[in-house]
């Protein structure tokens, strides 16, 4: 049972003493506000928990029309078309139900006897496609006879995510079988996205769990999360694993952070497939004078282990801010001109950046998960720049390689603007 109203950002909605925080709000001096502008839901605890606290943003609505850009899912087929479920019209996801048809022959646009349904496209494969008729009462009529439309996400009968190989073949890369599709022209990849894992502790909650619980089930996401970035050929990955104020929580939830965190640095740089298979080199950003003795023996020995892998590059913030982190790297900025080595009129931008904790190329996307609208002091400095930023309604464990490839397609799509900006 809920109640809803219209809210605008900033709204008090009431006291964290008889209340939990939800997406689309923020928590100050003890109350809960809204951070956006949407509809208030609280909704009723299944136990003796608190009410939650939720705003909805009101998006705008998606409507397919002639010549749209669609992402949508293959259902069902025929040996003269394919049935498909419109997802997002551009880079906006769909709110309704949208059905489309991709006809034999809206395939290609040559040598379209050819074509072979079966080779083209199978149930559940993702599929960009443009809208080239309003169809009939039933669906809309798309075309994948554009280059860049086509197969963009495939699983393998095996069940693993394939990779192009050419306009009309994916590979299975762990099987190393080829399959037959009709593929779209692989689009831009991110050099860097960076990912603010929020919601671990309300995945606990709401499974009536531990807090524990949830930042374990957050772990094993993560290990899921860089396996997809490494399939997708994402050469830099950083993601904020602890806050410098998280150490304010209950000493209890930061004991057992920072066993897990002593636990899964170690698992992670000494048995891990990424490590062992992939090379990939684990960096930890952040203050690492803060973290308890064994706890940073652990980050050493990952950073060590690790040092001379040339694969992708995983930022590990812990224990992390973007106002300390601006902060060090003035006070090294200062500490350099002292020395010599930097003179006053060399102090720039660049003598700043280039002295930040977190290495790596321009940010190209920020992902915050459970639907909270705010950055938390996470790369600031790296966000302001040009970075593309997503925040998604779902929490942390829940976050799925949909999600991620949704992401993506809409950073794609997103990219000559923002390019354009710079």
């Amino acid at each position: 049972m809920s109640s809803e109203t219209i809210v605008t950002p900033g709204r008090r909605l009431g006291l964290v003493e008889e209340h939990d925080a939800g997406p689309g709000t923020y928590v100050r001096g003890g109350m809960i506000y809204s951070s956006i502008l949407g509809t208030k839901r609280i909704t009723a605890p299944e136990t003796s928990e608190k009410p939650v606290i939720q705003v909805d943003r009101k998006s705008p609505l998606a409507i397919p029309t002639i010549g749209s850009e669609v992402l949508c899912r293959v259902i069902r087929m025929n040996p003269r078309a394919a049935t498909v479920a419109i997802m997002m019209v551009g880079s906006t996801p769909c709110q309704e139900d949208f059905a489309g048809t991709i006809r034999h022959q809206d395939i290609r646009s040559t040598e379209k006897d050819l074509v072979q349904m079966v080779n083209s496209f199978r149930p559940g494969d993702v599929v960009r496609a443009e809208v080239i008729s309003l169809g009939d009462q039933r669906s809309y009529f798309l075309a994948t006879t554009k280059n860049e439309h086509g197969v963009v996400f495939a699983q393998s009968t095996a069940g693993n995510t394939m990779i192009p190989v050419s306009w009309e073949e994916m590979q299975d890369p762990k099987t190393k079988a080829v399959e037959k599709l009709r593929v779209a022209k692989q689009g831009r990849i991110p050099q860097h996205v960076a990912f603010i894992m929020d919601g671990n502790r309300r995945y606990a909650r709401k499974r009536h769990r531990i807090a524990s619980s949830g930042h374990v089930s957050g772990f094993y996401r993560l290990a899921n999360v860089l396996e997809w970035c490494n399939d997708l050929g994402i050469q830099n990955v950083s993601v904020f694993a602890f806050a410098i104020n998280n150490f304010s929580r209950s000493p209890e939830e930061v004991s057992a952070l920072m066993s897990l965190a002593k636990e899964k640095l170690r698992e992670l740089a000494d048995k891990s497939s990424l490590v062992k298979q992939h090379g990939v080199r684990i960096i930890i950003a952040g203050n690492r004078d803060l973290l308890p003795g064994d706890v940073r023996e652990a980050a050493e020995f990952a950073e060590e282990k690790t040092q001379h892998n040339r694969g992708m590059r995983l930022n590990i913030c812990f224990p992390y801010s973007a106002t300390d982190e601006i902060s060090a790297a003035i006070r090294k900025v200062t500490e350099d001109v002292r020395k010599g080595v930097l003179s006053e009129n060399d102090i720039d931008e660049q003598a700043i950046e280039s002295r930040l904790q977190i290495p790596g190329p321009p940010l190209d996307i920020l992902v915050r998960t459970s639907g909270q609208i705010r950055f938390s002091n996470y790369m600031l400095w790296q966000s302001a720049k040009l970075a593309y930023i997503r925040f998604v309604d779902v929490f942390w464990p829940d976050f799925s390689f949909f999600h991620m490839f949704c992401i993506l397609i809409s950073w794609q799509l997103a990219y000559k603007s923002i390019k354009q900006r710079s």
